[in-house]
């Protein structure tokens, strides 16, 4: 979803999982960085160096490839069809818990 926005460095999409409930002091950016290795094998994203970084050494910048896109889109599509059950079920129990 981050990449969907735009290209990141790695750093900035460890740090933007915080917007997605996910706890900062308990992210292993080891952990992403192997997702992201697989989901360029995948051809979901790519990579390249980052010639152009002002200090320190060069950083790889990741972008979402159309591949990466178009699942985007199913998944986005599941979860929502996994959200209208979750929220059927919910209005189910709620409905015979106030009878």
């Amino acid at each position: 979803m981050l990449l969907h926005r735009g290209e990141a460095h790695g750093y900035t999409l460890v740090d933007g999982l915080v917007e997605f409930g996910f706890d900062p002091e308990k992210l292993d950016s080891s952990i992403v960085y192997r997702a992201l290795r697989e989901m360029e094998d995948d051809h979901l994203l790519h990579s390249a160096w980052d010639e152009e970084a002002s200090q320190g050494p060069a950083r790889r910048v990741y972008r979402i490839s159309e591949a990466g896109e178009a699942f985007l889109i199913d998944w986005i599509d599941d979860l929502r069809t996994t959200r209208d059950e979750i929220d059927a079920l919910i209005k189910a129990y709620e409905k015979v818990s106030d009878d």
